[in-house]
């Protein structure tokens, strides 16, 4: 059974995304309203932000989640 994962973490996983794929092309409608819509979620700090944008750069890099190796 796999852990639930915390509302503001998938938030913040959302507005990391969101920030990658800023750049490499400029935002639609849609992820500007969402970008709006979580800078003013108090849940959704600049640290969860940064930790989800880490997170994906290393799957990317590492092909794979570390986690998932591991197991």
């Amino acid at each position: 059974m796999e852990p639930k994962t915390n509302r503001c973490w998938r938030k913040a996983r959302i507005a990391g995304r969101l920030l990658l794929k800023k750049e490499h092309k400029p935002w639609n409608a849609r992820d500007r309203a969402l970008a709006e819509q979580f800078y003013h979620d108090p849940g959704v700090t600049n640290r969860l932000i940064d930790q989800a944008m880490k997170n994906f750069k290393a799957i990317k890099r590492n092909g794979g989640s570390i986690l998932q190796r591991a197991a």
